[in-house]
């Protein structure tokens, strides 16, 4: 049995803040995007779908618990411990008795100041949800697709975090399914939300799915048809009449407007 906690380099009792930072570290080293070489582009990418499926394993508790319950105990894994030592024979006489009364600075090590600094294990859960969207800012869109993902891990009805990822993972052409799939979640969410409407109208045009391209947006015309969403869109997904849908392979339409307004909120 895969031992996911091993492919992450944590503890079977690490905190969930240590199993995403090692699943982060990870993510960055072992990116297939980062390999130029075929033959090594591909054990990457293998690595990389099993750094993956660890942290989706082990960063939900019920995933974790069932999945945990299922690992042999740590005895079963480890090498029978050789017996020990007999301990040294000390010879002189007997000490006295251990004067164990705390001096001054050992009571003052053990008493904490007012203003210490809580242990890591008690901070709250960072944002990552801003943290992607400012990777995003930042052009680092690994990172963002990395940050986002646990947005949405951590809060699957957050739209807002949906059409994030979507946006980022729109930047990498093999990643266009997953974008739409997130951004036609961030629309079901929020389905009066003109800008996610025209966007995921966007990403359909640009993939040749042109009759659901254009009921998005007339699903975002009826909402606001003087959105300025709605009007850049009107430029570029022309009325057309009905014809079955041919899927094309060009690469996502890079979202706009969208984002600028995302951040603001």
């Amino acid at each position: 049995m895969t031992d996911y906690y091993a492919i992450l380099g944590v503890s079977r009792n690490a905190t969930n803040i240590e199993i995403r930072d090692a699943y982060l570290k990870l993510a960055r080293d072992t990116h297939p995007d980062k390999v130029k070489d075929p033959a090594a582009r591909k054990k990457a990418e293998d690595a990389f779908k099993n750094v993956t499926a660890a942290y989706d394993t082990l960063s939900r508790d019920r995933s974790r618990r069932d999945y945990s319950a299922k690992l042999p105990t740590v005895s079963e894994t480890k090498a029978p411990t050789p017996p020990r030592a007999a301990p040294p024979v000390v010879q002189g006489p007997p000490l006295g008795p251990r004067d164990t009364r705390p001096g001054p600075a050992a009571t003052q090590a053990r008493v904490p100041s007012a203003g210490a600094p809580i242990a890591s294990g008690g901070m709250p859960a960072m944002d990552m949800l801003a943290q992607g969207i400012e990777a995003y800012k930042k052009q680092d869109y690994h990172t963002a697709v990395q940050l986002l993902n646990i947005a949405c891990t951590n809060d699957e009805k957050n739209a807002r975090a949906h059409a994030m990822l979507s946006m980022a993972l729109a930047k990498n052409p093999n990643w266009i399914r997953d974008a739409l799939n997130h951004m036609e979640t961030a629309s079901r969410l929020e389905p009066k939300n003109v800008s996610y409407l025209v966007e995921l109208a966007m990403l359909l045009h640009s993939q040749g799915l042109k009759l659901r391209a254009r009921r998005a947006l007339d699903n975002a015309i009826a909402i606001n048809p003087e959105h300025p969403d709605v009007q850049r869109a009107l430029k570029e997904i022309p009325v057309i009449p009905n014809e079955p849908e041919t899927p094309s392979r060009n690469t996502a339409e890079t979202a706009r407007g969208l984002f600028d307004r995302l951040r603001k909120r």
